[in-house]
């Protein structure tokens, strides 16, 4: 069961952004984004609370 809509890429791909635009976004490298969108490492809460705010999702519509 999946419970989001959404991964990171598909986010980033709805704005039309590069990786390297939304690590600027959030304040954060590029090279961190990366490694979120491969789920490679995970965003912290406060990150997580920046993309939800960046992207305009819920937190249940997003897939970390």
């Amino acid at each position: 069961m999946m419970i989001g809509k959404y991964t990171l890429a598909q986010l980033r791909a709805g704005k039309h952004w590069s990786q390297e635009k939304a690590a600027n976004a959030l304040g954060i490298s590029t090279t961190t984004w990366r490694k979120w969108e491969i789920r490679q490492s995970f965003p912290t809460q406060p990150n997580v609370d920046k993309i939800l705010r960046v992207f305009n999702v819920k937190y249940d519509d997003v897939i970390f």
